[in-house]
């Protein structure tokens, strides 16, 4: 594990490569030389990075364009120190140094989808891209909200093209290996510039649109239970006087859906003189899914543990075997979900310069709705032995006998042995919009040191608002079969998890989704409800309202230090929020002032070589959903314990103090070598906890969002790009790009007010990337890894751990396409080429845990796609 005493050893590593240049560094008369492609746009990249004040690292659109990336997200975990989370089969979410807390801007602006702090970056396709710039350190003239970073994504404007018309685009076809599909993407791109005579004026449109499938398989645990085994036939304990450790619940399911997603972005830009420029634009983002869980769910644990354990894990008294032979019940389940969001943001714009004056004004509105629907309908079958085994070939996965009473297998294909059993209804709706107007003024400034001052003001008012619908769990009125109902029965796939291990059980019935969907009446009737949709509950329902009003001033100077250049920016933003929160019950009006100094600090040690040092307080506020103030609670089910999850109206905004100290070494053309030790003190960190709560006599597991004690996070980056073109012909074309991450991070524990690890935060992530573009041929193998993190905290179970945490991750990408053309290029991609299977267990950071008590296996999509980029 990363220790602190790793960052004063980063600051030897940082003197040393400071004091080795002189060594190898060659004279500074470069040869002016035309690139594209690949090194390009790394180029570009470099050249971002060089020269801000901040610390950023930028991915420019030709970069993204060339990477096997469908989206922001995805794209973006190629950046040191930026790690993602995966689900339904892609990059979902985004981590920068083991922090979520980012806070997303389109443009500069503000951007979020419903009721979230910031946009869903997996639906931002990167086809519309000109660049993504991650900002590790705050400066006074940025959006507040992230105490892990900003990351502004740009999209392209008129400007940005060369004059007259050009069309650009491009389709592949990826075929998906799990769910055997091809999904189609396309996008295209049509601008045009013309000068007249009141000035240059440019109109853009761009359009993308993606279909996709996903498979994912899975396997899973539930925390093991505290049992006492009373059979005979049972093995004996391998430690005695104490009880047997046997999950309640285990199962399996296949994961997968489709989804649909359609962007397009409108801009004019008009420049009537050389001193001023004004700009419309709109985007929008739609997004429509629709998926499905189809569960297996055999219960050790149903109407008790009545059975025998026939063999142990070495030298434990956790079951390998569980054995039942008395008719124990078996669930099988659709979880059926639909949901679509349409996020639109509207903007006009301009910037106005005189003598050293410039104005740069900008007017914005987001809308962003969402909608979603949810069938759960249960069916189970009790055959009269089951035999359970938690280990199945060692990979943490349960492999499941179903068997008759000779011994035979159980007709697990026939709908007549599945009875309908428990049925569950949901919706919900979000709506959200904000309007923002923000003003920045620069004023240049001569012979006093400082070159210029830059001051403004931010002015928004957000709203949020969400309705919900559950009807809970609702047990079956009369006994009904999935055969008496024509059309209901589903075969599942038949491969689960079969790239990791052979199961005896792979194929079942659920009731079939589209069945589900338009029967839904009816099947409410049988089940108990009314035909009519679930009404919105008043439980379910917040409406928030947010005033933000921001100032900020900014001096930015350039002088010497022995000689050698010095520039920077001092600044202060003050942000004042006034926040109503109406929900059921709880009505709360907050009112805060939030004074958040930065300073930015880079000295050129030589023309090629940098030392930077940045240090600014931030701030995340929590979401929406978060501070909502219901509480959910669940009576104890056949396959669920007494639970609850909610929100927590009185949480608090994080507060970090952050450091960044780096050496940036640009010792050639397209190449550099840096090193950046971090370190942010953080106060409320939000973290998801579970605690036992009391309710009318019933003890319940509740989870939901609490603020943390006070806590840090430390660490280091490593970063090395270089092209080899001093390299005899074919070997010119090659490229590299390394880069790594060491972090240590821990908060205080609401609940035990003890020191722990930050969840999501890996010890050490590292990205190795090789590249190749020469004579129109370009390719890149991106490999990416990231060492073991903490899920989550505080879980319930026997187990001695009670965290979730994951295993190593890794995942190896490709992309080559060729140049058939100067305007037509051909190109293949292919992900997850490794196909390493996602894994988590309860209990602590050992190998120990990870074999005794396995929770999660899953089995993701591999991808490979052809298509064909043009342009005109």
């Amino acid at each position: 594990m990363f220790k602190k005493k790793t960052l004063s050893l980063s600051i030897a590593m940082i003197a040393a490569l400071g004091s080795s240049y002189v060594a190898v560094a060659q004279e500074d008369q470069l040869e002016e030389v035309v690139v594209t492609g690949i090194r390009s746009s790394v180029t570009k990249a470099l050249d971002i990075k060089r020269n801000n004040v901040q610390v950023v690292d930028s991915i420019v659109a030709e970069d993204i364009g060339k990477l096997p990336d469908n989206s922001v997200a995805a794209a973006l975990q190629r950046v040191p120190g930026v790690q993602i989370t995966r689900s339904n089969g892609e990059a979902s979410g985004v981590v920068v140094r083991g922090l979520p807390n980012v806070v997303t801007t389109l443009n500069g602006r503000n951007i979020f989808t419903t009721t979230g702090r910031g946009v869903a970056l997996a639906d931002i396709p990167a086809d519309l891209l000109q660049r993504v710039d991650v900002k590790k350190s705050s400066s006074a003239s940025d959006i507040e909200g992230g105490v892990a970073g900003l990351v502004d994504v740009r999209l392209r404007r008129p400007f940005d093209f060369d004059g007259g018309l050009t069309v650009a685009g491009g389709i592949r076809g990826e075929y998906s290996e799990q769910s055997d599909s091809i999904s189609p993407i396309g996008s295209v791109t049509v601008n045009n510039n013309w000068s007249t005579a009141s000035g240059d004026m440019g109109v853009m449109f761009s359009v993308s649109s993606q279909d996709r499938k996903y498979m994912e398989h899975v396997s899973f645990n539930v925390a093991p239970d505290a049992v006492t085994i009373t059979d005979p036939r049972s093995a004996p304990l391998n430690v005695a006087d104490q009880p047997s450790l046997i999950p309640g619940v285990i199962g399996s399911y296949y994961n997968h859906g489709d989804r649909n997603r359609t962007s397009a972005n409108l801009a004019f830009q008009f420049s009537p003189d050389a001193s001023s420029q004004y700009y419309a634009e709109a985007f929008w983002i739609g997004y429509d899914s629709e998926s499905e869980l189809n569960f297996w769910v055999p219960l050790p644990s149903w109407g008790g543990f009545s059975g025998y354990v026939s063999e142990y894990k070495p030298g434990t008294n956790v079951a390998k075997t569980f054995v039942r032979d008395n008719f124990p019940g078996t669930i099988s389940s659709n979880q059926a979900f639909g949901n679509e969001s349409d996020t639109m943001q509207v903007a006009v714009g301009g910037q106005w310069e005189a003598d050293k004056l410039t104005i740069k004004s900008d007017l914005a509105y987001t809308e962003s709705q969402g909608k979603n629907r949810g069938f759960i309908l249960d069916t189970a079958f009790f055959a009269e032995k089951i035999i359970y085994d938690f280990s199945a070939g060692g990979t943490g996965a349960t492999d499941v006998s179903i068997l008759n009473g000779d011994g035979t297998a159980f007709d697990l294909l026939d709908p007549s042995k599945y009875e309908l059993w428990q049925y569950f209804d949901s919706r919900g709706q979000q709506d959200s919009d904000d309007i923002s107007l923000s003003t920045d003024v620069n004023y240049s400034l001569a012979d006093t040191g400082f070159t210029s001052i830059d001051a403004g003001f931010r002015l928004s008012q957000r709203n949020a608002k969400n309705n919900a619908a559950d009807t809970g769990g609702r047990f079956r009125q009369n006994i009904l079969f999935m055969s008496d109902y024509d059309g209901m029965a589903y075969k599942t796939p038949n491969d689960l998890l079969s790239s990791e291990v052979n199961l005896t059980t792979t194929q079942w019935l659920t009731p079939d989704r589209d069945y589900i969907y338009n029967n839904r009446a009816q099947i409410r009737v049988d089940m108990g409800y009314s035909a009519e949709e679930p009404e919105f509950l008043p439980g379910n329902f917040f409406d928030d309202q947010e005033n933000n009003y921001a100032i900020y001033g900014k001096a930015n100077y350039a002088t010497e230090v022995a000689g050698m250049p010095l520039d920077g920016e001092l600044g202060v933003r003050v942000v004042k929020l006034e926040s109503k929160l109406n929900g059921f019950g709880v009505s709360t009006d907050v009112s805060s002032t939030e004074v958040l100094p930065s300073v930015n600090a880079r000295l050129a040690l030589r023309d090629d070589l940098y030392l930077r040092a940045t240090a600014g307080k931030t701030i995340t506020r929590p979401d929406f959903v978060q501070l909502n103030p219901l509480t959910n609670y669940f009576e104890p089910t056949d396959t669920t314990a007494a639970t609850g999850n909610g929100g927590n109206p009185n949480l608090e905004a994080v507060e970090s103090v952050n450091y960044d100290l780096s050496l940036e070494w640009y010792f050639a053309d397209s190449s550099s070598l840096s090193a950046t030790v971090f370190a942010r003190d953080l106060d409320g960190y939000i973290q998801t906890y579970s605690e036992v709560e009391a309710r009318n006599g019933r003890e319940y597991l509740v989870s939901r969002p609490r603020n943390t004690g006070k806590g840090n996070l430390d660490g280091i980056e490593l970063s090395y790009t270089q092209f080899f073109t001093e390299l005899p012909g074919f070997w010119s074309g090659f490229g590299v790009q390394l880069n790594t991450t060491f972090m240590d991070g821990e908060s205080e524990s609401p609940i035990t007010n003890k020191m722990q690890n930050l969840a999501n935060v890996s010890d050490e992530s590292y990205n190795a990337v090789l590249m190749y573009e020469q004579d129109g041929l370009s390719a890149r193998l991106a490999y990416n890894w990231r060492s073991e993190f903490f899920l989550s905290f505080n879980e319930g179970g026997a187990q001695p751990g009670k965290s979730v945490v994951v295993k190593d991750e890794e995942t190896l990408d490709f992309s080559i396409s060729y140049d058939l053309t100067e305007n037509l290029t051909v190109f293949t991609d292919a992900t997850n080429l490794l196909n390493d299977p996602y894994k988590n267990w309860f209990g602590g950071d050992s190998s120990a845990d990870e074999s005794l008590y396995p929770r999660d296996i899953v089995a993701r999509e591999r991808t490979f796609s052809v298509g064909v980029r043009f342009s005109m």
